[in-house]
């Protein structure tokens, strides 16, 4: 019987056991709550839990994590911590929780949470581990920031960098951003590299180095610019800068000041267009223009050269005519008088003795007739060059003729220029198709070019023609004072010019380059400076 009744009573012990164990975890769980309540932690914004160390399952949270999440608390307590991450990050999420227990803590760390209804949350993590006083891990606090606008904003923000990347990586406009002073690039777009030929990432290092590239006639208007920059004044200009390749780009600059939150100007941003397509077809046209001009100008000069030629032609005709025959006469009474000087001796004509006197009649008519025969040669040519021109390029030319004409024509500068002018013109060279006037306009150019180059008259001028391959040759060489190579490239621009003082206008070489080229030519120039220069032309020959 004694063994009966301790088999029936068992149950009942177990159970009032568990009663009272069941009990004592509620005390204790109703003793956490209230430690939880006046915790701190526990009543921080961010979302929080306390989680068991070794189950992983959430003893606690507080109400942000829940209002978050859209738990409710009993929801979450109890749970193991996994199921409130997101399901792309459990695998971050386990070893993350694997290295908390193992170093006691973490901070910072980017995790991804999963509300009640799927959306994610970003969050950065920090957490905590607690021991009891075996060294054993108890549990560990979990503080979750919301992160999410913070990361929206930064995607929009990678995105935004990404689409202005792509706009000024694409665009050929240098787009940049700098301190006030000018000495520091916040940014600058891969334009610069395409346009100045030249590494931006250069600049950057050094950012004064974009002086060394403008252009030595533009430097003073540059730094004019850049100071009224400095002072926080919107400036727009034009200036040309030299590539390393001694290309020469012209470029227009904007600028604009960038104030703080005080309306202090304290950087600055701009960009820089690269217009030399523009200004070659603004000059193009202007260019253009001077030629019509100077086409109408040089019809109307010829009209009147006509008329001119016509008025000085009559009596130089006159003057030629009567000192032939004067010069006839004159030695056909020589012998006569020559005999009545031998006779009687030396006698007076004209206030001057015989024998003075016959030996300056003799060069006073040949002097009359050659000066008369120079006027008619002169107003011949120069009527042919000014004489009105179809601009027909389909004439055939013999180089050598036009040279002939043109030499007429510059024969006084040359004979005041040098003492030393040779040609040598090869006579069986072919023709070519062209435009005579217009080809003898470039000659003339050209040799005036030589003489104006000799510093004295002992130096030489040399031109020459001939045949090589399939072109024409025509070279005009000088022992002038020769070009800088700095100015070799820039000596057939418009307007460029180093005689401006002396009231050169920079469009002679300009205009000839043209003709040329419209004759499907080249116009090339070498030279060396304090021994010369030489222009060569070549021409195609005439099918």
């Amino acid at each position: 019987m004694k063994g009966k009744h301790n088999i029936q009573t068992r149950p009942t012990s177990d159970l009032r056991r568990l009663r009272k164990r069941v009990a004592r975890l509620e005390r204790e769980k109703a003793h956490f709550r209230r430690m939880a309540a006046s915790d701190p932690y526990f009543n921080l914004p961010d979302m929080c839990a306390s989680v068991d160390a070794v189950t992983k399952r959430i003893l606690h949270c507080n109400d942000a994590l829940c209002t978050k999440l859209g738990y409710a608390e009993h929801e979450l307590v109890g749970g193991e911590i996994s199921n409130i991450y997101h399901p792309n990050c459990l695998e971050d999420a386990k070893s993350t929780f694997t290295s908390l227990v193992s170093n006691g803590e973490i901070r910072d760390v980017y995790l991804v949470l999963r509300k009640k209804d799927g959306d994610a949350v970003d969050a950065n993590l920090s957490a905590l581990l607690f021991r009891d006083e075996r060294k054993k891990p108890l549990f560990c606090r979990f503080i979750w920031r919301d992160i999410t606008k913070q990361i929206k904003a930064e995607r929009n923000l990678r995105i935004s960098e990404q689409r202005f990347h792509q706009l000024a990586d694409t665009i050929r406009e240098v787009f940049w951003l700098m301190s006030i002073e000018g000495d520091e690039f916040f940014y600058l777009s891969p334009g610069y590299d395409k346009i100045w030929g030249r590494s931006r990432y250069d600049l950057i290092k050094d950012p004064f180095s974009w002086a060394e590239s403008i252009h030595p006639d533009d430097i003073d208007e540059v730094f004019a610019n850049f100071e009224r920059q400095k002072r926080g004044e919107f400036v727009e200009y034009e200036f040309r800068m030299i590539r390393p390749d001694d290309e020469i780009r012209w470029i227009q600059a904007r600028a604009f000041p960038v104030e703080d939150e005080n309306g202090n100007p304290y950087r600055v941003a701009g960009f820089a267009l690269d217009i030399t397509e523009r200004k070659r077809a603004e000059e193009q046209a202007a260019m253009q223009q001077r030629q019509l001009m100077q086409a109408a100008r040089m019809s109307s000069i010829g009209y009147l050269t006509a008329g001119v030629a016509h008025e000085v032609n009559n009596p130089n005709n006159f003057i030629l005519l009567n000192a032939e025959t004067l010069e006839k006469a004159w030695f056909s009474v020589m012998p006569a008088l020559d005999r009545y000087y031998e006779e009687n001796g030396d006698f007076i004509c004209a206030g001057v003795p015989y024998i003075n006197l016959k030996s300056e009649i003799t060069d006073m008519t040949e002097g009359i007739i050659n000066g008369a025969k120079r006027i008619q040669e002169i107003v011949n040519e120069l009527g042919n060059f000014l004489q009105h021109s179809d601009e027909d390029l389909n004439q055939p030319v013999d180089c050598n003729t036009v040279m002939d004409s043109a030499f007429v024509i510059v024969r006084n500068l040359i004979e005041n220029s040098t003492n030393s002018f040779s040609q040598k013109l090869d006579r069986k060279i072919p023709k070519v198709l062209g435009n005579a006037q217009q080809l003898e306009q470039v000659f003339i150019n050209l040799i005036t070019n030589a003489c104006q180059a000799l510093p004295d008259p002992s130096r030489n001028i040399v031109v020459s023609t001939r045949k090589s391959g399939r072109h024409v040759l025509i070279e005009v060489r000088d022992e002038g004072i020769g070009i800088p190579s700095k100015n070799l490239n820039r000596i057939m621009q418009a307007f460029f010019t180093t005689k401006r003082p002396a009231g050169g206008t920079g469009l002679g070489l300009s205009i000839s380059y043209t003709i040329v080229k419209n004759h499907d030519g080249e116009l090339t120039f070498t030279s060396e400076l304090g021994k010369g220069t030489t222009a060569s032309v070549k021409l195609p020959v005439a099918p």
